[in-house]
């Protein structure tokens, strides 16, 4: 039946209905989100106070840095020195806490709990305090969110941050003082210590490109563009002059660094190819660098051949060990009357890891008994165990693992091996050079292993990637030279540009001034000199 005109049915009743209850919701949620923005601005300008608060109590409890002298904040057109958001403080405001009491603990939020605890040693550590300073002013010209230039002293902070200057150079005028004799009616002008007469550059200078050469590892054509690019017109052959210079220098200090090892009972050696041009040859030629170490004594070498007869000839009168790897080029030093000869064992060490794809079981067993020798070594170290008491845990400990080692390695050295067998290849090698592989274990002074001389390379690696090769036979021996005395300095943990600049300067045209002697001028002299003053100055 139909319905009357005029008359609604229930269905649209309740429709309308709930539109109007739709519609009421939405105003009232449009209201709470109204509500809760002006409730998020008031916490963020409040959080915002709060923290411009807690930097000012700082501050002011723990002596921050004053404002430069002369300069005041800027004040307020409007003559309002307050800051806006802040109370002036009354007549009855509490004292101020003592030196013991926590000035931030109104403010600073609780923590919590559950957090958990920050582990040490992490965060900024804090900048180098004897570098030279440049203060910066910084001024704010408007606001930063709304650009208004209308702008209210509020406060003043400090930071500190880590500068670079482009140039490195920096012209010095001297003065030279000229003065007649009484006595003889001649006269003499002062002299300034420079590395040759008349040069135009000084010791300091010269440090510095030794250092940039050949510790930071910069060739000399990118040295000559460095410069070039401050407007420093330095041509590329007054540079490689000056290395000349450097390395005549520091010649007689590497002589010294020389017989130092010749009288040690231990010298470790270790060699590696690099590439140099010799006049009348199509292609570079493969030259070779030696190194010999002591402690904190490294002499670098350079030969054009394999030979060891120029070796030998460099040993000779030593008496003593010699460690080494299994290199043929080494007889003729270890045939000598009085020397003895190590073989290095983190080669083979490496080679039976190597060898674990062919051979897991055996090689991974053999790799634990040199595990176990390196730990017994490197816990002696670690207790600064040396000399006789290390030879006594080496007897002790090491020994018995050694002749294990020995029986175990007869027993696997079967037939069944195959020649091509990598396993088999290092297997043999420990065999046959036993005796010189084990020998640190009756002599404390021999190391387990030659890793020292493998890491003073680690510098001549990357100067064969950026250099490529060495211009002649005589730049070989000037980079040997070099290379050995900042590696020693580097040893001694020595500033190797300030100690450079020290020893030129006193090697230099100042020598006669200064009247030292080789001896007095390596890295070793100049560290007690630095622990002297130290000393001085500490009285």
């Amino acid at each position: 039946m139909c319905e009357k005109a005029g008359m609604t049915s229930p269905l649209e009743e309740e429709n309308a209905r709930l539109r109007t209850e739709n519609a009421a919701l939405r105003a009232e949620l449009k209201a709470l989100r109204t509500q809760f923005e002006e409730l998020l601005q008031i916490a963020a300008k409040q959080s915002q106070e709060l923290s411009e608060l807690r930097t000012m109590l700082r501050r002011k409890v723990t002596g921050g840095r004053p404002p430069p002298t002369g300069e005041a904040a800027p004040a307020d057109p409007e003559g309002d020195t307050a800051a806006p958001g802040t109370v002036p403080p009354a007549d009855d405001t509490p004292a101020e806490p003592g030196p013991d009491a926590d000035p931030l603990a109104a403010v600073r939020p609780m923590r919590n709990p559950n957090r958990k605890p920050r582990s040490k040693g992490t965060g900024r550590r804090p900048l180098p305090g004897h570098l030279a300073e440049v203060e910066l002013h910084c001024t704010v010209g408007a606001c930063e969110h709304c650009g208004s230039c209308r702008l209210l002293a509020r406060d003043r902070e400090h930071s500190a941050r880590l500068d670079a200057v482009e140039t490195i150079a920096r012209l010095r005028r001297e003065v030279l003082d000229v003065v007649r004799c009484k006595d003889c009616g001649r006269t003499t002008t002062a002299t300034p210590p420079l590395p040759c007469p008349r040069s135009k550059f000084t010791c300091g200078f010269l440090a510095w490109l030794v250092y940039t050469r050949f510790v930071l590892l910069v060739p000399i054509n990118r040295i000559y563009q460095h410069l070039r690019r401050q407007n420093l017109g330095v041509p590329r052959s007054s540079l490689i002059r000056l290395i000349e210079i450097g390395s005549d220098l520091a010649a007689a200090v590497d002589g010294v660094h020389w017989k130092e090892l010749k009288q040690r009972h231990c010298i470790l050696t270790d060699a590696t190819g690099v590439k140099v041009l010799v006049e009348g040859l199509p292609h570079a030629w493969h030259a070779i660098f030696d190194v010999f170490n002591g402690d904190e004594t490294a002499v670098f070498t350079f030969a054009l051949t394999k030979h060891g007869d120029e070796l030998a000839g460099m040993l000779r009168g030593f008496e003593g060990v010699v460690m080494c790897d299994a290199e043929s080029r080494l007889n003729e030093i270890c045939a000598q009357e009085g020397v003895e000869r190590a073989n290095c064992n983190a080669h083979p060490r490496r080679e039976f890891r190597d060898a674990e794809k062919g051979q897991p079981i055996l090689a991974k067993e053999a790799g634990r008994f040199l595990t176990r020798m390196y730990a017994i070594e490197r816990a002696a170290a670690a207790e600064g165990i040396v000399g006789a008491a290390l030879l006594e845990r080496r007897q002790t400990q090491t020994r018995p693992i050694v002749d294990a080692f020995k029986v175990w390695l007869t027993s696997q050295n079967t037939p069944d091996l195959l020649p091509s067998d990598p396993f088999g290849k290092v297997l043999r090698y420990y065999l046959r050079h036993f005796d010189d592989l084990t020998r640190f274990v009756d002599d404390a002074d021999i190391p387990i292993d030659n890793n020292p001389s493998e890491r003073a390379f680690q510098d001549v690696a990357r100067m064969r990637y950026n250099s490529l090769f060495v211009g002649s036979p005589e730049g070989g021996h000037r980079w040997a030279i070099l290379l050995g005395i900042v590696t020693t300095a580097k040893r001694h943990g020595l500033d190797i540009q300030a100690y450079l600049t020290w020893m030129f300067e006193r090697r230099g045209t100042a020598r006669r001034s200064y009247g030292l002697e080789p001896p007095d001028l390596t890295p070793a002299a100049y560290k007690q000199m630095l622990e002297k003053q130290r000393a001085n100055v500490a009285a």
